[in-house]
């Protein structure tokens, strides 16, 4: 197919979701035309080999209208639009259009009203009311929709989008390139713990620097030598108690996260994103990388507890956790190889392309795509235990 791809931003490394989709589309055949706001000038990590052709558009406001031009002059079998790029657009293209929303962020923060602290509940219960409703406004002109997990979509159906609107909802997996997260042939460090917050908002990312504070306060009770490297963290006012901790490193900005994620001893991941996936936790598990994570970022990766990580919710169930990783070499290479299968399982490039051809094919009109996605024919592969 010739795919019209429209992102509210450069689609690079940072937007990984996205990224991987145009090389999965190229890859397996697909002919992509990528428009985005590029307000800044930017690097395209690449993407120029994917596309036929590559459109900047200096200012967000002017999106609207050189994709409009775009449509009226050349022949496109059907436009993709990133959820970015839908709120900008406000309206489906005078072509079969599809809309990636990722996620249903009110699922998320509602799981967040429950777990978080008080006041952070309280704030969010407040909140969750109205963003139900505009995730629903966003979402109503368009009839095709693709988020990326079976549970996003529950949630959806349970806001009304397809009693009210008949839309149709796809659920599309975020890829990976496993040739570029592969995991290390040396020994990794014996004592590190790395917490990656590059997922997570500033304040989820305040959160999570509290929980992995009063967790590694626990463990160095136990094991003073652990040390703790923290990617993307937030300012410095921010850090808390570990901000002049020695054993702490603080790592930012991060150019490449496979230094941090091929030596690591093991991963720390107390919190999961809210209006995102967790494509860094991916990297991680990729990278055969032994895993401690809360329940909900478990799920969202398909993750099983004790089999590719180890699930735990509260600061004395992560000591707990963190430190039978630290002290137990053969549980964690066991975790990080089946975490490295888990993802060659569910997030390789083939899984995404044929998912997004089954979309775009429903979209334009195929039956025969209508039911397969229907009956779940193509869907990343899942454990019994796992739904």
């Amino acid at each position: 197919m010739d795919v019209l791809l429209v992102c509210d931003a450069a689609p690079t490394g940072s937007y990984p979701r996205t990224h991987g989709f145009i090389a999965a589309l190229a890859r397996y055949g697909h002919t992509v035309t990528l428009v985005f706001a590029d307000r800044a000038g930017t690097t395209f990590d690449d993407l120029s080999r994917y596309c036929r052709r590559v459109v900047p558009v200096r200012h967000p406001r002017n999106l609207a209208r050189v994709v409009s031009g775009l449509v009226a002059g050349e022949r496109f079998d059907l436009a993709h639009l990133d959820s970015g790029a839908a709120d900008l657009l406000g309206r489906p293209l005078p072509i079969p259009t599809v809309v990636d929303a990722v996620t249903c962020v009110s699922r998320r923060l509602e799981h967040a009203t429950r777990t978080n602290a008080p006041l952070a509940r309280i704030r969010h219960a407040a909140r969750l009311a109205w963003i139900r409703r505009q995730e629903l406004r966003r979402l109503q002109p368009f009839q095709h929709i693709i988020l990326s997990s079976e549970d996003d979509i529950r949630a959806l159906h349970a806001l009304g989008i397809t009693r009210t609107t008949g839309a149709h909802v796809y659920a599309v997996p975020d890829t990976l390139d496993l040739e570029r997260f592969t995991p290390p042939l040396h020994l990794r460090a014996p004592t590190t713990v790395l917490l990656d917050l590059r997922n997570l908002s500033h304040s989820e990312a305040r959160h999570a620097l509290r929980l992995a504070a009063a967790t590694l306060a626990a463990i160095w009770d136990v094991r003073p030598d652990v040390h703790l490297t923290v990617l993307e963290p937030p300012a410095q006012q921010l850090r808390g108690p570990l901000a002049d901790d020695p054993r702490v490193i603080f790592a930012n900005p991060v150019h490449d996260s496979r230094i941090y994620l091929t030596t690591a001893t093991m991963a720390l991941a107390p919190l999961a994103p809210t209006a995102t996936t967790p494509h860094n936790t991916l990297e991680a598990l990729a990278t055969a990388l032994p895993l401690v994570a809360c329940e909900r970022l478990a799920r969202d990766v398909s993750g099983r507890d004790g089999e590719e990580l180890l699930v735990a919710e509260d600061v004395s169930g992560l000591a707990r956790a963190t430190l039978t990783l630290l002290n137990d070499a053969p549980v964690r290479g066991r975790l990080g190889r089946a975490a490295r299968r888990l993802v060659e399982r569910r997030h390789g490039w083939e899984l995404a392309a044929i998912a997004l051809t089954d979309v775009y094919a429903a979209a334009t009109g195929s039956s025969l795509a209508e039911w397969r996605l229907e009956v779940g024919l193509n869907r990343p592969l899942r454990s019994p235990q796992s739904d």
